[in-house]
């Protein structure tokens, strides 16, 4: 599957619009994951559009590597208890930096 798109020089992700909260996986291999309730869904797989706002996106460096025993899972509730203080609700979070590229694919799903 492709994951990038392009048409007259403009860059489209591929997307995946789900219905429950494991949606946002495909974030971690590079895929725009969207939940959205089930008559978006429904509407959708009947061929009709669906019209979002797209929320802000804040970035989240990570630098360095889980140590051995610490879980993607900690490293999730970690970070989100930290991006709630910062007041980060609503909004997409990209992590970025050389502790994300270390990270395995399904860890990178499990954070995504």
């Amino acid at each position: 599957a492709r994951i990038l798109m392009t048409k007259d020089g403009v860059v489209f992700p591929d997307a995946c619009v789900g219905t429950d909260s494991h949606t946002p996986m495909v974030n971690g291999v590079g895929v725009v994951g969207w939940g959205v309730g089930g008559i978006e869904a429904e509407a959708a797989m009947l061929g009709q559009p669906i019209s979002m706002v797209l929320p802000e996106v804040v970035g989240l460096e990570l630098t360095g590597e889980l140590r051995p025993g610490v879980t993607a899972t900690d490293l999730v509730l970690t970070v989100t208890e930290l991006l709630r203080k910062h007041g980060v609700v609503g909004k997409f979070v990209e992590a970025f930096g050389p502790g994300a590229r270390s990270l395995t694919v399904t860890d990178r799903m499990t954070v995504s």
